[in-house]
């Protein structure tokens, strides 16, 4: 008898053990619970082991929680891997800090190999679309801009074009008001050959050489003292009468003995028209009359060099990180 109460007793516990509530330290456990541990003094203490005993468990359930004494906080599995509940972020998300290096998952963007993390982070990158390389965020915004994802572009500098002033009109006077000359000297240029004309030439008066031998007819004078005719040494007297008047009654040729000159002098004479010929003809300078008002275009220097403007605000110095788990 005292056997089979012992056994009842044991199978009432393990009965309302296997399908109720079971509380430690209350014998009233929350309704919502299957179990719950009440304590004033004490707490509940999950198992605890090292980040490689974490990852070494086989087929981790989701809900799964352990304390890591690496990172001194608890981690849960989600199904998928392992979540810190410190960091409290799931793989890809990306934060910024005052942290220098990476730190319980949360792996610094500053472009370095992707082979320099560890397989498991390898691979998370890998399921984010990143290759070869972390991004670069150094001196770069966080912005939803609509490139790819995790692609850094752009710069902090922009250069302003003329077409990016403002739509007004520098205004200015050109120097002097228009009215003014212009000096015009036009190059020397041959006239054409179609010149024909003719030239009158007029040489001087020239002497003809002394080769000149020929006779002169003279009338000789009847010689007043013997009443003859005197011809004279080396002429001879022509056949001719004798007056009484004593004038000249005759004449002789000299002898051929009588070089001398004459003046002869050329008469004046026109070339023919066959005188085709170009004259160089040098136009004078001229100057224009004063009457030339007229624009001038004036152009208004900016005073600028085109350095670019920084465009990035005032900002904190922080860096960025993504988050990859261990």
């Amino acid at each position: 008898m005292k056997a089979y109460f012992v056994t009842t007793i044991f199978m009432f516990v393990f009965i309302r053990t296997f399908f109720a509530q079971v509380g430690i330290g209350t014998a009233t456990p929350d309704n919502s619970a299957m179990l719950e541990v009440a304590s004033n003094s004490k707490g509940f203490l999950l198992p605890r082991m090292t980040s490689i005993q974490r990852l070494a468990v086989t087929a981790p359930q989701a809900g799964l929680q352990v304390y890591d004494t690496n990172t001194n906080s608890i981690w849960y599995f989600n199904g998928s891997y392992w979540v810190d509940t410190q960091a409290m972020a799931s793989i890809g998300d990306v934060k910024s800090g005052i942290q220098t290096a990476d730190h319980n998952g949360w792996i610094k963007l500053d472009g370095r190999l992707l082979s320099s993390l560890s397989a498991a982070q390898q691979i998370k990158a890998s399921t984010l679309g990143l290759s070869s390389n972390l991004p670069n965020a150094s001196e770069a915004y966080l912005v939803q801009n609509g490139g790819g994802m995790g692609i850094v572009s752009g710069a902090n500098t922009t250069t302003i074009a003329q077409t990016n002033l403002p739509n007004v009109s520098f205004t200015g006077i050109a120097a002097s008001a228009g009215n003014h000359t212009h000096v015009i000297d036009p190059a020397a240029v041959n006239s054409s050959s179609d010149g024909n004309h003719a030239h009158t030439t007029d040489p001087a008066a020239i002497n003809t050489t002394a080769g000149g031998d020929h006779n002169h007819q003279i009338g000789r004078r009847l010689n007043e003292d013997n009443g003859a005719y005197d011809p004279g040494n080396g002429h001879a007297w022509e056949n001719s009468a004798v007056t009484t008047d004593r004038s000249y009654v005759g004449s002789f040729n000299t002898s051929t003995n009588g070089n001398h000159t004459h003046v002869v002098d050329v008469p004046s004479t026109t070339s023919s028209t066959n005188g085709t010929h170009a004259h160089i003809v040098d136009i004078a300078a001229t100057t224009s009359t004063t009457d030339g008002t007229h624009l001038h275009s004036v152009s208004v220097s900016s005073g600028g060099s085109g350095i670019p403007i920084n465009v990035a605000p005032k900002s904190l110095s922080v860096n960025m990180f993504i988050y990859l788990g261990l």
